[in-house]
């Protein structure tokens, strides 16, 4: 019995002294927001569908590209929430911030989409890259009231690393971000709708 003790005291020992997975999870800083206490009654809705990922950026990983040809998801460094999510809230709130002409709004389910402007994002690149870059990729499309395409317009950026680690490479997507809906916000200033 008591060697019995003595082997089950050395497991629990051994077991205790094995380090602990630990999980980092991250999310997008928010843009420059100030807060907008109502639409002026003067700008058309704007639905912003979720943010479409490619397959390989859609999981709860971080992404970051080894090679031409090699990407991993990161197992410990963890989106908190879902990046679609986050991407389609922030491209929301920051055309909320930095034009004037609509009033972007997510899809929800007692919203219709008839008779309303409609932009779809959709992400191809979205990861840190051994060069030392965040790169963020993909096309914009805007669709008018009735839904004909007014334009597909593509979207390539790289920003620099401040330093090594996913926090580096979180700060530098959002700056991706930021300066893709700066894109966005330009050209929606000279969209017309057409009813």
């Amino acid at each position: 019995m008591r060697n019995w003790l003595i082997i089950l005291g050395g497991l629990l020992v051994g077991c205790s002294s094995q380090p602990e997975a630990v999980s980092n999870t991250y999310l997008l800083p928010s843009g420059n927001q100030t807060v907008t206490s109502a639409i002026a009654t003067n700008q058309p809705l704007l639905v912003v569908r979720p943010v479409e990922m490619a397959e390989h950026l859609s999981g709860t990983g971080l992404v970051y590209q080894l090679s031409d040809t090699e990407v991993v998801q990161a197992q410990q460094n963890l989106w908190a929430e879902s990046i679609s999510e986050q991407l389609t809230r922030r491209i929301n709130n920051d055309l909320r911030q930095k034009q004037s002409k609509y009033w972007p709004t997510e899809l929800t389910p007692a919203l219709s989409t008839m008779g309303v402007p409609r932009l779809q994002v959709k992400v191809n690149q979205f990861n840190g890259h051994y060069s030392g870059v965040a790169k963020v990729s993909g096309e914009w499309l805007l669709l008018d009231a009735k839904g004909a395409l007014q334009g597909v317009y593509p979207f390539a950026f790289q920003v620099p690393l401040e330093r090594d680690g996913y926090d580096a490479q979180v700060k530098a997507l959002s700056e991706a971000i930021n300066r893709l809906t700066t894109q966005m916000a330009q050209r929606l200033s000279l969209f017309t709708t057409k009813t």
